[in-house]
């Protein structure tokens, strides 16, 4: 009952938030000229958008799969070579997951990590580790990233500083000090119960903790088990470039390239920028992204409030709509399989 209650706190807070920052990043924005630019708008550019969104994915899922391929399967006699894991079932569980994030910050990750489990008969503890291994690539991928950001704005780096924290400020000083310690605690605790989760399983490796432990250390082991190294490197490269072109293509979709002269060198540093509202835990970076991006284009370009929001809601609403689709294709394709398989065995 305690943990259904902190679940609902959770949620309420992330989307609190969320329509905090939706509202200052829209607030005065005239909808009918956004309406209008909508209106105006060539969208044959939508096609090429969507199909980098889906590949971008699909890098994402088949760099997924080199992890999750060398792992044992839940039902593999003792010494049984890893089998690779369907690539199309990576896929469809990545959209999933994707579909899931606007219900709840990073809920698509138990979903994904629960669907291929399921189909691919892995351990559970097993896949999240390798999910976490991903994580933490695209983590430190993203760092080495960051540092183009002062060399496409070397003139502006102080305000943006100052207009990347402002979301979390605006986060700290709507919440109270007792949440905000509340929340430091849990977040302290948590990772020390996790280090003696592994500690203790891997000191008592006969008993059923250990065997968790065992199987999300041979997850997070992935990474160096894998053999591939070019390959996930390829993969991961190839999916940040899509993200850079699902950035630059919807500016050519408004016909704001011309008016406010911003390039695929530009764009690529504006999507690296919005990517911060993405990572600030809200549901599907809804508010946090509009607040980022808004002040950002307005920062960087002189781009007026009503043409950066049409941007901001053009980009996100239509991600949004292809997650949504994709997602419900994905569930419809696991679907048929899951009437035919039994849940992975974490015993």
């Amino acid at each position: 009952m305690a943990r259904r209650a902190k679940d609902v706190a959770v949620r309420v807070g992330s989307f609190a938030v969320a329509g905090l920052l939706l509202w200052l990043a829209l607030r005065g924005v005239d909808f009918n000229a956004v309406a209008n630019s909508l209106a105006d708008a060539n969208y044959w550019w939508l096609l090429p958008i969507t199909a980098v969104t889906l590949l971008s994915h699909w890098f994402r899922a088949v760099r997924w799969s080199l992890f999750l391929d060398v792992t044992s399967r839940s039902d593999a006699d003792p010494g049984e070579a890893p089998m690779p894991v369907s690539r199309t079932n990576a896929y469809a569980s990545v959209m999933v997951g994707y579909m899931a994030n606007y219900a709840g910050p990073r809920l698509g990750e138990i979903i994904r990590t629960a669907n291929v489990a399921k189909q691919e008969k892995r351990p559970f503890s097993t896949v999240l580790g390798t999910v976490v291994v991903e994580r933490l690539v695209d983590m430190a991928t993203f760092a080495l990233l960051l540092l183009t950001v002062p060399l496409i704005f070397a003139d502006q780096i102080g305000e943006l500083w100052s207009l990347l924290s402002a979301p979390l400020s605006e986060w700290m000083a709507s919440t109270s000090s007792v949440v905000l310690i509340s929340t430091s605690v849990l977040f302290v605790l948590a990772v020390l119960v996790g280090l003696w989760f592994l500690v203790r399983g891997f000191n008592d490796p006969s008993s059923q903790l250990g065997a968790l432990a065992e199987r999300f250390r041979e997850g997070m082991l992935s990474l160096v088990r894998t053999g591939k190294p070019v390959q996930i490197l390829a993969h991961t490269l190839a999916m940040w470039v899509c993200y850079g072109f699902m950035a630059w293509l919807p500016f050519i979709l408004l016909g704001q390239h011309i008016d406010f002269d911003i390039g695929p060198i530009a764009a690529w540093g504006i999507m690296l920028i919005g990517a911060f509202g993405v990572i600030i835990p809200s549901p599907g970076g809804i508010g946090t992204y509009h607040f980022i991006t808004i002040q950002s284009l307005a920062l960087l370009f002189n781009m007026p409030q009503t043409e950066a929001a049409t941007y901001a809601l053009l980009t996100h609403t239509g991600q949004m709509m292809i997650y949504i689709v994709a997602g419900f294709i994905g569930i419809l394709f696991m679907g048929n399989r899951l009437t035919t398989t039994t849940p992975p065995n974490e015993s």
